[in-house]
Protein backbone atom coordinates (compact mmCIF):
# COMPACT_ATOMS: atom_id res chain seq x y z
CA UNK A 1 0.00 0.00 0.00
CA UNK A 2 1.10 3.56 -0.68
CA UNK A 3 1.88 6.32 1.75
CA UNK A 4 -1.75 7.49 1.72
CA UNK A 5 -3.33 4.08 1.32
CA UNK A 6 -6.10 4.84 3.85
CA UNK A 7 -6.96 8.32 2.62
CA UNK A 8 -10.71 7.62 2.37
CA UNK A 9 -10.97 5.69 5.66
CA UNK A 10 -12.92 7.11 8.62
CA UNK A 11 -11.55 5.86 11.95
CA UNK A 12 -13.07 6.38 15.40
CA UNK A 13 -10.87 5.77 18.46
CA UNK A 14 -12.19 5.27 22.01
CA UNK A 15 -10.47 4.36 25.26
CA UNK A 16 -8.04 7.24 24.77
CA UNK A 17 -6.80 7.11 28.36
CA UNK A 18 -4.57 4.25 27.18
CA UNK A 19 -1.16 5.30 25.93
CA UNK A 20 -1.51 2.91 22.97
CA UNK A 21 -4.25 5.11 21.53
CA UNK A 22 -1.47 7.51 20.51
CA UNK A 23 0.11 4.79 18.37
CA UNK A 24 -3.23 4.09 16.71
CA UNK A 25 -3.89 7.76 15.90
CA UNK A 26 -0.34 8.35 14.66
CA UNK A 27 -0.21 5.32 12.37
CA UNK A 28 -3.63 5.82 10.79
CA UNK A 29 -3.08 9.55 10.37
CA UNK A 30 0.24 8.82 8.64
CA UNK A 31 -1.62 6.54 6.21
CA UNK A 32 -4.00 9.38 5.32
CA UNK A 33 -7.04 8.22 7.30
CA UNK A 34 -9.47 10.68 8.88
CA UNK A 35 -9.10 9.94 12.60
CA UNK A 36 -11.59 11.02 15.26
CA UNK A 37 -11.29 10.42 19.02
CA UNK A 38 -14.43 10.30 21.18
CA UNK A 39 -14.53 10.80 24.93
CA UNK A 40 -16.62 12.68 27.46
CA UNK A 41 -13.56 14.22 29.16
CA UNK A 42 -12.33 17.30 27.29
CA UNK A 43 -9.00 17.19 29.17
CA UNK A 44 -8.23 13.69 27.88
CA UNK A 45 -9.01 14.81 24.35
CA UNK A 46 -6.73 17.85 24.72
CA UNK A 47 -3.86 15.69 25.96
CA UNK A 48 -4.34 13.29 23.06
CA UNK A 49 -4.27 16.14 20.53
CA UNK A 50 -1.13 17.54 22.16
CA UNK A 51 0.68 14.19 22.23
CA UNK A 52 0.01 13.13 18.65
CA UNK A 53 0.98 16.60 17.42
CA UNK A 54 4.56 15.64 18.29
CA UNK A 55 4.39 13.26 15.32
CA UNK A 56 2.58 15.80 13.10
CA UNK A 57 -0.46 13.53 13.29
CA UNK A 58 -3.98 14.91 13.10
CA UNK A 59 -6.96 13.84 15.18
CA UNK A 60 -10.39 15.39 15.49
CA UNK A 61 -11.80 15.57 19.02
CA UNK A 62 -15.41 14.51 19.59
CA UNK A 63 -16.47 15.50 23.15
CA UNK A 64 -19.32 13.04 23.59
CA UNK A 65 -20.44 10.72 26.37
CA UNK A 66 -19.91 7.35 24.70
CA UNK A 67 -21.87 5.61 27.47
CA UNK A 68 -25.05 7.53 26.59
CA UNK A 69 -27.23 5.95 23.92
CA UNK A 70 -29.15 9.18 23.30
CA UNK A 71 -25.97 11.20 22.71
CA UNK A 72 -24.57 8.50 20.46
CA UNK A 73 -27.70 8.46 18.32
CA UNK A 74 -27.47 12.22 17.84
CA UNK A 75 -23.77 11.75 17.05
CA UNK A 76 -24.67 9.08 14.50
CA UNK A 77 -27.22 11.36 12.82
CA UNK A 78 -24.63 14.12 12.55
CA UNK A 79 -21.96 11.81 11.10
CA UNK A 80 -24.46 10.33 8.66
CA UNK A 81 -25.42 13.77 7.34
CA UNK A 82 -21.73 14.61 6.90
CA UNK A 83 -20.99 11.27 5.24
CA UNK A 84 -18.45 10.44 7.96
CA UNK A 85 -19.78 7.32 9.66
CA UNK A 86 -16.75 5.30 10.81
CA UNK A 87 -15.57 2.44 8.64
CA UNK A 88 -13.30 1.27 11.46
CA UNK A 89 -13.65 1.69 15.21
CA UNK A 90 -10.78 0.93 17.59
CA UNK A 91 -11.14 0.76 21.37
CA UNK A 92 -8.00 0.81 23.48
CA UNK A 93 -9.66 0.41 26.90
CA UNK A 94 -8.50 -2.44 29.20
CA UNK A 95 -11.81 -4.31 29.20
CA UNK A 96 -12.37 -8.00 30.00
CA UNK A 97 -9.65 -7.95 32.68
CA UNK A 98 -6.93 -7.05 30.19
CA UNK A 99 -3.59 -6.50 31.86
CA UNK A 100 0.13 -6.62 31.21
CA UNK A 101 2.96 -7.83 33.36
CA UNK A 102 5.72 -6.40 31.24
CA UNK A 103 6.37 -3.55 28.86
CA UNK A 104 5.21 0.00 29.30
CA UNK A 105 1.49 -0.65 29.67
CA UNK A 106 0.16 0.37 33.07
CA UNK A 107 -3.20 -1.39 32.87
CA UNK A 108 -4.00 -3.25 36.10
CA UNK A 109 -5.45 -6.73 35.89
CA UNK A 110 -8.93 -6.68 37.39
CA UNK A 111 -12.33 -8.27 37.15
CA UNK A 112 -13.84 -8.32 33.63
CA UNK A 113 -15.04 -4.84 32.74
CA UNK A 114 -17.35 -3.48 30.10
CA UNK A 115 -15.70 -2.14 26.97
CA UNK A 116 -16.20 1.62 26.88
CA UNK A 117 -16.71 1.54 23.11
CA UNK A 118 -19.20 -1.34 23.01
CA UNK A 119 -22.35 0.78 22.94
CA UNK A 120 -20.89 3.17 20.37
CA UNK A 121 -19.99 0.25 18.11
CA UNK A 122 -23.49 -1.18 18.32
CA UNK A 123 -25.11 2.14 17.45
CA UNK A 124 -22.63 3.38 14.85
CA UNK A 125 -22.21 -0.10 13.30
CA UNK A 126 -18.67 0.27 11.88
CA UNK A 127 -17.59 -2.26 9.26
CA UNK A 128 -14.80 -3.43 11.58
CA UNK A 129 -14.38 -3.16 15.33
CA UNK A 130 -11.00 -3.71 17.00
CA UNK A 131 -10.33 -4.05 20.71
CA UNK A 132 -6.94 -3.97 22.40
CA UNK A 133 -6.01 -7.34 23.86
CA UNK A 134 -3.76 -8.08 26.80
CA UNK A 135 -0.17 -8.59 25.66
CA UNK A 136 1.93 -11.62 26.41
CA UNK A 137 4.53 -10.93 29.10
CA UNK A 138 8.20 -11.06 28.26
CA UNK A 139 10.25 -10.55 25.12
CA UNK A 140 9.58 -14.05 23.75
CA UNK A 141 5.83 -13.74 24.26
CA UNK A 142 5.70 -10.42 22.45
CA UNK A 143 7.80 -11.80 19.60
CA UNK A 144 5.43 -14.76 19.22
CA UNK A 145 2.47 -12.38 19.08
CA UNK A 146 4.12 -10.47 16.24
CA UNK A 147 4.75 -13.68 14.30
CA UNK A 148 1.32 -15.17 14.94
CA UNK A 149 -0.96 -12.29 13.95
CA UNK A 150 -1.13 -10.36 10.65
CA UNK A 151 -1.13 -6.59 10.52
CA UNK A 152 -4.42 -4.83 9.89
CA UNK A 153 -3.07 -3.40 6.63
CA UNK A 154 -2.10 -6.89 5.47
CA UNK A 155 -5.64 -8.12 6.15
CA UNK A 156 -7.16 -5.18 4.27
CA UNK A 157 -4.81 -5.82 1.33
CA UNK A 158 -6.07 -9.36 0.76
CA UNK A 159 -7.75 -10.07 -2.54
CA UNK A 160 -11.56 -9.88 -2.80
CA UNK A 161 -13.12 -13.13 -1.63
CA UNK A 162 -10.18 -13.85 0.67
CA UNK A 163 -10.33 -10.76 2.85
CA UNK A 164 -11.82 -9.90 6.19
CA UNK A 165 -15.43 -10.21 4.95
CA UNK A 166 -14.98 -13.72 3.60
CA UNK A 167 -17.61 -15.77 5.52
CA UNK A 168 -15.34 -18.82 5.49
CA UNK A 169 -12.30 -16.95 6.81
CA UNK A 170 -11.76 -16.20 10.48
CA UNK A 171 -9.15 -13.64 11.51
CA UNK A 172 -9.40 -13.39 15.30
CA UNK A 173 -6.52 -10.95 15.85
CA UNK A 174 -4.65 -8.26 13.95
CA UNK A 175 -1.66 -6.09 14.83
CA UNK A 176 -1.28 -2.32 14.85
CA UNK A 177 2.35 -1.47 15.59
CA UNK A 178 3.37 -3.97 18.30
CA UNK A 179 -0.11 -4.18 19.83
CA UNK A 180 -2.62 -6.98 19.23
CA UNK A 181 -6.32 -6.25 18.74
CA UNK A 182 -9.24 -8.66 18.57
CA UNK A 183 -11.30 -8.14 15.42
CA UNK A 184 -15.07 -8.10 15.00
CA UNK A 185 -16.93 -7.71 11.74
CA UNK A 186 -20.19 -5.79 11.37
CA UNK A 187 -22.27 -8.96 11.49
CA UNK A 188 -20.57 -9.89 14.77
CA UNK A 189 -21.50 -6.63 16.47
CA UNK A 190 -25.18 -7.44 16.84
CA UNK A 191 -28.20 -5.25 17.44
CA UNK A 192 -28.03 -2.06 19.44
CA UNK A 193 -28.38 -2.45 23.17
CA UNK A 194 -31.40 -0.95 25.00
CA UNK A 195 -31.22 2.72 25.83
CA UNK A 196 -28.64 3.38 28.51
CA UNK A 197 -27.35 -0.21 28.54
CA UNK A 198 -23.74 -1.07 27.76
CA UNK A 199 -23.26 -4.69 26.74
CA UNK A 200 -19.61 -5.74 26.48
CA UNK A 201 -18.30 -7.50 23.40
CA UNK A 202 -17.78 -11.23 23.94
CA UNK A 203 -14.18 -12.31 24.46
CA UNK A 204 -12.39 -13.52 21.35
CA UNK A 205 -12.59 -17.24 20.74
CA UNK A 206 -9.64 -19.15 22.14
CA UNK A 207 -8.55 -22.75 21.82
CA UNK A 208 -9.48 -25.03 24.71
CA UNK A 209 -6.81 -27.13 26.33
CA UNK A 210 -7.04 -30.87 25.65
CA UNK A 211 -9.15 -32.67 28.20
CA UNK A 212 -11.10 -29.62 29.32
CA UNK A 213 -14.83 -29.21 28.96
CA UNK A 214 -16.61 -26.01 27.90
CA UNK A 215 -18.51 -24.28 30.72
CA UNK A 216 -22.14 -25.26 31.10
CA UNK A 217 -24.57 -22.63 29.72
CA UNK A 218 -26.24 -20.52 32.35
CA UNK A 219 -29.98 -20.10 32.39
CA UNK A 220 -31.23 -16.63 31.53
CA UNK A 221 -32.53 -14.62 34.40
CA UNK A 222 -36.29 -14.25 34.46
Amino acid sequence: MGALALESLNVLVTGIEASHSRDVVRLFSAQGASVMAADGDARKLSRLERDVALYRAKVEAAPINIASASELRLFEDNLRLLGRLPHLMICCCPAHGAGRRGGSTKFTAKAPAECVGALAARILQPSLFLHLEAGRPGIIGRALSVLAHPTLLAVLERKPGRGVFDPDAFTPYVRIAAHVYSLRRQQDVGAAAPDGAVTPFPPARRKRRPGTQPPAPQANAA
